[in-house]
């Protein structure tokens, strides 16, 4: 900030300090915390992540602010919605399957794959369920190895998974990869 300059009565020039900043209220900063807090709720609540979501929202209802309160509120009863219809009574592979392949649909790629991976507990050899984890982890991204793994099974348990990996958009980050590219088309690889 600059400095204000003053003309006295003696028409001298006084240089007069800009007043000390103001050091926010307890009441402020508790204010800017708890807004914090909303927007990484909401943030997991966009990212489908109830249950984080709804652990910070639970603390925020009982904030001073009253209109944060009730956004807060809101979004917990949303939570709470949403969380009280996915308690299911997953027993079987396909069960886990199904439910698996929702998630994915739905972007819960972690959860997903969670359920695919007890899926393959309960049936290791079925094909489909290997494709469903193959194409879970191509979206995720972070496991290409686990991906082509999974792809691989699926082929060898029904060939025709080989067909259905080469129209797959959720395979299209796999594309330039030539492991991909020779396992879904072993007619164009070199012998």
């Amino acid at each position: 900030m600059k400095a204000r300059l003053e003309k006295s009565p003696r028409q001298k020039i006084v240089a007069v300090k800009p007043p000390a900043p103001r050091r926010p209220t307890p009441e402020e900063v508790a204010l800017k915390n708890a807004l914090e807090q909303f927007a990484n709720a909401v943030n997991l609540f966009s990212n489908n992540e109830f249950s984080k979501a709804r652990g910070i929202l639970g603390r925020l209802v009982t904030t001073p602010s009253t209109d944060l309160a009730e956004r807060a509120r809101v979004y917990l009863n949303i939570c709470n919605q949403r969380l009280s219809r996915s308690i299911l009574h997953l027993k079987t592979a396909d069960d886990f399957y199904n439910h698996g392949v929702q998630l994915a649909n739905q972007g819960n790629l972690d959860e997903a794959e969670e359920c695919l991976k007890k899926a393959l507990k309960l049936a290791p050899k079925c094909d489909y369920i290997h494709y469903a984890m193959a194409t879970t982890e191509a979206l995720r991204g972070n496991n290409v190895e686990g991906a082509l793994e999974h792809l691989q099974k699926a082929i060898e348990l029904n060939a025709q998974n080989r067909y259905l990996a080469q129209k797959d958009p959720d395979f299209s980050n796999l594309e330039e990869d030539p492991r991909f590219t020779e396992m879904i088309y072993p007619e164009k690889s070199p012998a």
